[in-house]
């Protein structure tokens, strides 16, 4: 005799995210072009509309093809994959300006801590509702006995990436499990803590590390929005790439230089496809497009943790609201940095900056977040 078999279908699912996805994709692909049109080829562009395409595929097949609540009891092991893969890195990965962060795969560059950033929420999210009833009473005395795998874990995918000497990627994944947290419901003096332990760790790694990160505070100071520097700024080598970041951004005014305009996309602006994005969008779209562009993600965010929010699985909702972080704070630090608001490092501005893996991964990401928004039908 034949059983039944029940098929589960999407039958909508949030289209103001999906149309805030397509929108920033979509300036990604025009500013590519606009670079790419004045520089050595067009390589960059087309290999930016491959890249493109692969991820909305893949965000789709996310969308429509994986059950998130049957599938987290793979969170621990894909925590152990990612370690894997991030000591692989220390040992055969590429150097690149004196940071050890990639793998080759030939035809794409992979960084393993864009990863782990994401593998770390969906762990985050499955402890934190496992866990939930303990959470709301785990104190800082007793928040290792009660959390000893999210630990350790934790602090070793940490360490890893400083080793890579990727500390935005740290700053990012920091960010986003310390929002997690507080959106769980842990306990002020717990969240008190790990704030006190981030910081003092953060000044070690910044006064102890590498001599460049150094540099790069002493430049901060220079040009920072909020420091007012002492006597007259003498500026040096180390400064070049912050300079040239906000005369380009102060140069496009209300309404931008146009495109055929620009200045900074000229090689002025070493890393213009990727880190200072940001710039070339205010100096060329002025002030008016960079706010449309940074609306956008806003919205994306807080569309996100809205839809995330009216979930009645718990699992979900955490998950919902780690991944929106994610992709935000990544926003919040790429356009800090282009605006000195923050000290320069190197990440990308989601959706929009070249760069395969971040791409693959922040649409991968986007795909769950549709996933997580989608009202089924059981026939």
């Amino acid at each position: 005799m034949k059983r039944n078999k029940t098929q589960c279908y999407i039958v909508s699912f949030d289209k103001g995210i999906l149309l805030a996805y397509g929108l920033l994709c979509l300036v990604g692909l025009i500013v590519m072009l606009d670079i790419s049109s004045v520089q050595s080829s067009m390589v960059y562009f087309y290999r930016q509309l491959l890249f493109l395409i692969v991820s909305a595929i893949g965000a789709l097949v996310i969308l429509y093809s994986f059950n998130l609540e049957k599938l987290r009891g793979l969170a621990p092991y894909l925590v152990y994959i990612t370690i894997v893969l991030l000591v692989i890195v220390l040992i055969k990965g590429n150097t690149v300006k004196g940071a050890t962060r990639q793998l080759s795969l030939g035809f794409i560059n992979f960084q393993p801590s864009f990863l782990a950033r994401v593998v770390l929420v969906f762990y985050f999210a499955h402890v934190l509702d496992r866990k939930h009833e303990e959470l709301l009473q785990t104190t800082p005395v007793n928040f290792f006995a009660n959390f000893p795998a999210l630990v350790v874990l934790t602090g070793t995918v940490f360490l890893l990436i400083i080793l890579e000497r990727h500390l935005s990627t740290l700053i990012i994944g920091g960010m986003t499990l310390y929002g997690m947290l507080i959106y769980a419901g842990a306990k002020k003096r717990l969240l008190l803590l790990i704030a006190l332990i981030g910081l003092i760790g953060g000044i070690l790694v910044l006064t102890h590390g590498a001599d460049y990160r150094k540099s790069r505070i002493t430049t901060y100071k220079k040009y920072s929005l909020f420091l007012k520097p002492k006597g007259e700024i003498k500026a040096d080598a180390s400064d070049y790439q912050v300079k040239e970041s906000l005369t380009a951004l102060t140069s496009g005014g209300l309404f931008g230089t146009g495109m055929s305009r620009g200045r900074a996309k000229h090689y002025y602006l070493p890393e213009a496809r990727t880190d200072y994005i940001f710039t070339i969008i205010g100096e060329e779209w002025g002030f008016l497009g960079a706010i449309v562009v940074f609306g956008l993600h806003c919205y994306l965010f807080f569309r996100a943790l809205r839809m995330a929010n009216s979930r009645e699985n718990r699992y979900l909702r955490f998950l919902g609201v780690g991944l929106a972080l994610n992709i935000f704070c990544n926003v919040l630090v790429n356009t800090g940095v282009a605006m000195s608001i923050l000290p320069p490092t190197g990440n990308t501005l989601p959706f929009i900056s070249y760069g395969g893996s971040a791409l693959l991964i922040d649409s991968a990401s986007l795909g769950a977040i549709l996933n997580i928004s989608a009202e089924r039908r059981v026939v």
